[in-house]
């Protein structure tokens, strides 16, 4: 069965930073599942509008197919992975960790604002939070330690991944 390392949580949380940060220490390929957002979801989250399940299942079942599609045996995939549904339904092809980056609200607005050439803007944070259903299977870290540190952390829980 594939195996994913899922790094979740809210935009801003720093998610692709330390999900290619991580697969590199892992020796893995990295997967950003904004890149498997279809045009029309991309455009809506440009436009502030917060997605719906119903924009969110093609693109899960896009990153899922890849994976499945793929010679790859193991990922890092950053996504947001806001809530159970998403990750049960991600779960039903493939094995999953999920590593969750815990961020407050100020401070993902602050990064979100000093982002440059994201779909995402920091008016969508709001979204994000009440759509986020907290995993209680995953390794919780803190967005707001230094990345090392971070990686450190992770990688003393992931053991033999």
């Amino acid at each position: 069965m594939k195996q994913l390392i899922i790094v979740m949580g809210i935009s801003g949380s720093g998610k692709s930073t330390f999900g290619k940060a991580l697969a590199e220490k892992l020796g893995i390929p990295f997967l950003d599942a904004d890149g498997f957002h279809p045009r029309e979801n991309v455009m809506k989250m440009s436009r502030g509008i917060p997605l719906e399940d119903d924009d969110r299942w093609p693109w899960l079942a896009s990153i899922g197919n890849y994976v499945i599609d793929s010679h790859r045996k193991k990922y890092v995939l950053a996504c947001s992975a806001l809530k159970q549904s998403y990750r049960d339904y991600l779960d039903q092809r493939t094995d999953n960790t999920y590593v969750y980056l815990k961020i407050d609200r100020e401070e993902a607005i602050n990064r979100m604002n000093k982002r440059e050439g994201h779909f995402m803007k920091s008016d969508m944070v709001e979204s994000q939070l009440a759509t986020l259903e907290e995993p209680t299977q995953a390794i919780h870290l803190s967005a707001s330690i230094e990345l090392e540190e971070q990686l450190q952390e992770a990688l003393k829980h992931l053991g033999d991944i």
